[in-house]
Parts: C-alpha cells; sequence; structure tokens
C-alpha cells in the first residue's frame, strides 16, 4: 500500500507545483486588483491540478490493477479512496467557481455602472476633442458631451471602451471551442483507460471555462448593449428626431426576431445575442455618424458591420460519449484438452465498475470445483461471492446477442445449466429474467423548491452525468435522467449538496 500511494504522492506534487508556477490572470479585465478574486483563482487553479493529478493516479492504478493480480484488493480499495477525494475536490472547485462567476458578475454590472463611479470617470478618461469629425471612435465627439451630462457621458464612454472586453471574450470562447474540439479528438483516438480519464476529466474542466466565458459575455454586453441604445434613444428623443427613433425601433424588432429564430440552437445564447444585437448597435451609430456627418466614425463603422458578417456563433455543442475500456473475448473450445492446470490456475473475474459485460455462466457452487470440470475450455474465470459461494464463468462479451452461440455450444459440452450473467455500470444481474428487470430500471434525480439552478449545481451536474438528460419539469422542480444504477445517481446528488447544501435533492426509480 505504501508504493501505491507513492505513485499518487509524486502525482500530486507535481501537479500542484506546475499550477502554482502559472501566472495567474484574471477571465475579466479590470480585476487585477481584486485581492479576493485574484485569491480565488490561484486556489481554483491549485485544486484543479490536484483533481487532474488524482487522475492521472487513478488512471495509472487502473492501469496496474489489470497486470498485478496479487494486490488487486489493496489497489482496488486505493482506488475507491483516490475517487472520493477527487469528488471531494471537485465539490470545493464548484463552490469556488461560483464565487469567482458572483464577483465577476457584481463587477460589470455594479462597478461599471456609471452613477457610482461617473465623476471618477469623467476626471480621468473624458477628453472632448476639438475636431470630432477626424475621430473614427463615434462616442469621442462634442456632440454627445454637450447634449449629455456628464455622468451619462461617462457611461456611454464606458460602455464604448467595454467593447474592447467583449471582443476578448468572443475570441476566448472561439479558443476555448477549438480547445474542446481537439480533445474531443483526441478522446477518440485514445487507446487506453488511463489516457482517457484523463482527457475526459481536461475536457470537462475546459467546458466549465467555455460556460464561464459565455456567463461573462453575457453580463458585459448586456451592459454595453442597454446603455448604448439608451444614450442613443435619449439624444435623439431630445432632438425631436422621431424619425430616428422609429428607423432604431424597427431594426430592434428584425434584432429581436433574429435571436429569437436562432436561441437554443447552437452551443451558447450569449454569442447569438451578441452578434444580432451588435449588428443592431452598429446599425443605429452608421446612422447617428451619418446624420452627424461624422465621415471618419461612419466609414469606421461600415467597416466594422462588415467584419460581423464573418463573426462566427454557430457553434455546436461539443459532447463526448464516455468510453470504457472493457477487455471482450470469446470463450475458446480446445477440444479434450485440459487448459487450466495447478501449473496454469484459472483467473479470479474480473468486475468493472462502468459499462456493460456478458459472461457465459457456468454454474454457482457452494465449494470449489476441480480444474476438470472445465475441460476444453478457456477463458473461464472464478467468483466468490461474499456469501462463499464459488461461480463460474466463460467469456466476456458485450451483448446477450453475442454470446448465444457460444452459449449452445457450452451446453452441449456438458453444462446444461449454463445461463447468461452481467454487469451493467457495476450492477450484477445473475440470470436473463434479473437482466432485463435491470435494464428496464433507471434513476432520476430531482431538485425541488428552487427556482433557477445555482451555476455550481449546473456545473457538477454537467461534469458528473455526462450522458445524462437535464430538463426543468416545473416551476421549482428540475430533473436529471437516465442513471442505470442508484449508485450512479447517489454520486452525483452528494456533489450537488457539496456544491450547495440548501438544495432538497433526492433519488426516483423509474420503471
Amino acid at each position: 500500500m505504501v508504493a501505491i500511494r507513492s505513485i499518487f504522492t509524486l502525482m500530486f506534487a507535481l501537479g500542484v507545483a506546475s499550477l502554482s508556477a502559472q501566472e495567474i490572470k484574471p477571465r475579466v479585465a479590470g480585476l487585477e486588483n481584486n485581492r479576493e478574486y485574484m485569491a480565488l483563482l490561484r486556489e481554483d487553479g491549485v485544486l484543479r491540478g490536484q483533481v487532474d493529478s488524482l487522475s492521472q493516479a487513478i488512471a495509472t492504478l487502473r492501469a496496474r490493477f489489470v497486470e498485478d493480480t496479487e494486490n488487486r484488493k489493496d489497489i482496488s480499495a486505493e482506488i475507491l479512496r483516490l475517487e472520493g477525494d477527487a469528488f471531494a475536490l471537485q465539490g470545493k472547485r464548484n463552490l469556488l467557481i461560483g464565487k469567482i462567476n458572483r464577483i465577476e458578475q457584481d463587477w460589470l454590472v455594479v462597478n461599471i455602472n456609471h452613477k457610482p463611479v461617473a465623476q471618477k470617470v469623467v476626471e480621468e478618461e473624458v477628453v472632448v476633442p476639438v475636431d470630432a469629425k477626424k475621430y473614427a471612435d463615434l462616442t469621442r465627439n462634442a456632440y454627445f458631451s454637450t447634449l449629455l451630462s456628464a455622468s451619462d457621458y461617462a457611461t456611454l464612454r464606458k460602455a464604448q471602451r467595454y467593447e474592447g472586453v467583449a471582443a476578448q471574450l468572443i475570441s476566448d470562447f472561439a479558443g476555448c471551442h477549438r480547445s474542446l474540439e481537439s480533445l474531443r479528438d483526441k478522446y477518440l483516438k485514445v487507446d487506453n483507460e488511463g489516457s482517457a480519464d484523463s482527457l475526459m476529466t481536461l475536457f470537462l474542466n475546459r467546458r466549465a471555462e467555455c460556460n464561464a466565458i459565455a456567463d461573462s459575455l453575457a453580463s458585459t454586453w448586456s451592459y454595453i448593449f442597454d446603455n448604448k441604445t439608451y444614450m442613443y434613444d435619449l439624444l435623439f428623443d431630445k432632438e425631436g428626431r422621431q424619425d430616428m427613433l422609429q428607423r432604431a425601433e424597427s431594426k430592434r424588432f428584425t434584432m429581436r426576431q433574429n435571436i429569437d429564430r436562432e436561441r437554443g440552437v447552437y452551443l451558447s445564447d450569449a454569442l447569438v445575442d451578441y452578434l444580432f444585437q451588435k449588428q443592431c448597435v452598429v446599425d443605429y451609430e452608421i446612422d447617428v455618424a451619418t446624420v452627424l456627418a461624422l465621415d471618419s466614425a461612419r466609414d469606421s463603422l461600415k467597416r466594422v458591420r462588415v467584419g460581423l458578417d464573418a463573426l462566427r456563433y454557430d457553434y455546436m455543442p461539443v459532447e463526448i460519449k464516455r468510453r470504457y475500456f472493457l477487455d471482450y473475448y470469446p470463450v475458446k473450445f480446445v477440444g479434450t484438452k485440459y487448459f487450466y492446470t495447478s501449473q496454469n490456475p484459472m483467473p479470479e473475474c474480473v468486475v468493472y465498475e462502468n459499462g456493460e459485460m456478458y459472461r457465459i455462466k457456468l454454474g454457482t457452487y457452494s465449494s470449489r470445483q476441480p480444474l476438470s470440470k472445465f475441460r476444453g475450455l478457456e477463458n473461464v474465470a472464478y467468483r466468490i461471492t461474499a456469501e462463499g459461494k464459488w461461480i463460474y464463468y466463460a467469456g466476456a462479451y458485450p451483448s446477450v446477442e453475442a454470446l448465444e452461440n457460444d452459449l449452445k455450444t457450452v451446453k452441449k459440452l456438458g453444462h446444461s445449466s449454463a445461463d447468461v450473467a452481467a454487469w451493467i455500470d457495476g450492477t450484477y444481474a445473475g440470470s436473463r429474467a434479473e437482466i432485463e428487470e435491470l435494464k428496464s430500471k433507471s434513476y432520476t434525480i430531482e431538485i425541488t423548491g428552487v427556482e433557477s439552478l445555482p451555476e455550481g449545481v449546473r456545473r457538477v451536474i454537467e461534469q458528473m452525468s455526462e450522458g445524462n438528460e437535464l430538463s426543468r419539469v416545473g416551476k421549482n422542480i428540475y430533473r436529471v435522467t437516465g442513471f442505470r444504477s442508484r449508485e450512479a445517481a447517489d454520486l452525483v446528488v452528494r456533489d450537488i449538496l457539496s456544491a450547495d447544501s440548501s438544495l432538497k435533492v433526492g433519488v426516483t426509480e423509474v420503471q
């Protein structure tokens, strides 16, 4: 056990050291001096390194479990311990990510609100050019500064500056999506369980980062859009330009139609909102620049508008169906040969925690059977139950259909009572009837008493219930369906409660 734990200790230390050495950068520009925010980012980086290291250690132990038959009991216990540690650390990460998101959203909504910081912005940033026509930046001209109050003008200028933040978030999201596609492609090609598990962990973490970027974009762009359209409407209302106001409203109507058509179709609604709202705002700004004869700003905005036509928002969800590296093989018929002897003992049956494994059950006995009983068969294994029963199995198949012909041959060789047995996500079924009953059941997690799921809980569900469906079925009811075992559902419930202990969460069995 000491040797086994040393593997994890080394990986854990390397993971923490590599992440602690990295420079932590804020996800939202402007929060560099927020000590709590930067501390949370550093802590999340350390936890992410620890989770990745645990995943690598678990993968190493799983590979060793197959080869080291003498120490399987200790290895299995250590795998279970590390998996528990990994779930606990991921629960802490989910809480941290929730805190990080709240700070970002509060900062974007509150800190850039013009009322508490208007005078500071005016003093630091607002410089009205003498000749406004030579500036490509529409908002930097005397027309706006004259008709708007100092605080309103400061808000408009701040909204303009945060266009850069939104553009950077768009770029970050595109890079994040490319990373997801790359990880998916690598996952599909990898040929061992350890590497696959590590890639899956990286994929889930990267997907959480993509969601966080989309959340930040939604908050940032909402501030920009709301303030810009409000200020432009305010200006033309003061000027009595009803024609411009009607033109703007017509564009917003078209914008809403476009958004309604595309929402819910692609990976991120935040990108859909951004593209069509940005097009609407730029069209409005081109009209403003044209009316005011601001040629440089108008020409610059037209170039921006052309660029928007090429901007992607149609990113499709990147999904990975978890792979289980089960070792399938048929029973071999070797004539009258005694394949298993005292020099070549029969192996113990390998039980997998995930996936579906079907075997030919040769028989159940109260004691060990002589090896001669299995004459003519290769790929036979035994299992000792908690009650001390000896069960013998032949072959390993992906489905009942795959073993039917071999089962008929086994029965002809004298094992007339042979039947089918299966492990489905670690749950055992010792006959066809039990298999049918097991496969007819599924388990659902129900979360009640909450109008909207906290972001940390949503991320837990995404990460820990890959392949299951999350849906809202009532005003305050959410369900996660499709679990094939209660144990799998219970693990997700545990992590949901670690993210938010105030929730009411239960598991129900569905026939």
